[in-house]
């Protein structure tokens, strides 16, 4: 596998991107059947959600391609020899062999992928800082909308009082939509731009 072959991945987290973007389009939009604010909010909360899915399993595909490529720093973070030709299942068994990998932040995720790989096999380290930074605001989001307690509350809260200026809490939906939905989609662009960052560093 090449490093240009890491490419092929990007097509499933594009195409979700474009799907939801259009979607949610067309629910802004609607008179009819969906025609409340606080339904539109609902489906906007939903999507986020399946955007940061998708995007997760994006960054488990990446790492485990990247590593098929390169394995000489995960031999120096696991302390043992590994060959350097191991098949993508043997990859994905080492990633993920104690099971579910969580990355509550961009940071974390960089900070990992900078332990197993090196930078001139490292696709996350290409990402601009405009781009990582609304991610971890869509898990700010996520994580409220994943469990409703008092920490994700906090966190979210954070979030708006230090970036927004915000004084109250707003739900994640009413925050999305406002002024015609402009986080929603700034959010969709910072994905899609996220994607093509590390795109244009695969063609370098």
């Amino acid at each position: 596998m090449r490093k240009s072959d890491l490419a092929v991945n990007h097509r499933v987290l594009d195409d979700a991107i474009i799907r939801y973007r259009s979607f949610m389009e067309k629910i802004i939009a609607a008179q009819r059947v969906i025609n409340t604010v606080s339904e539109k909010r609902d489906i906007a909360e939903s999507v986020l959600l399946r955007l940061l899915a998708n995007w997760e399993a994006f960054v488990d595909e990446q790492l485990v391609d990247s590593i098929n490529i390169d394995t000489s720093k995960l031999s120096d973070f696991l302390g043992i020899s590994i060959p350097a030709n191991l098949s993508k299942n043997m990859c994905e068994a080492i990633l993920f062999s104690g099971g579910y990998r969580d990355f509550p932040s961009y940071g974390s995720l960089k900070g990992f992928s900078k332990k197993i790989l090196p930078d001139s096999s490292n696709p996350f380290i290409h990402v601009h800082s405009s781009r990582t930074s609304a991610i971890d605001e869509m898990y700010k989001i996520r994580n409220y909308l994943a469990h409703y307690s008092s920490a994700a509350w906090r966190g979210l809260m954070r979030m708006y009082r230090d970036r927004y200026k915000y004084e109250r809490f707003i739900e994640p939906g009413r925050f999305l939509l406002g002024n015609g939905g402009e986080m929603l989609w700034h959010y969709f662009d910072m994905l899609e731009a996220a994607s093509q960052d590390m795109k244009d560093w695969y063609a370098i």
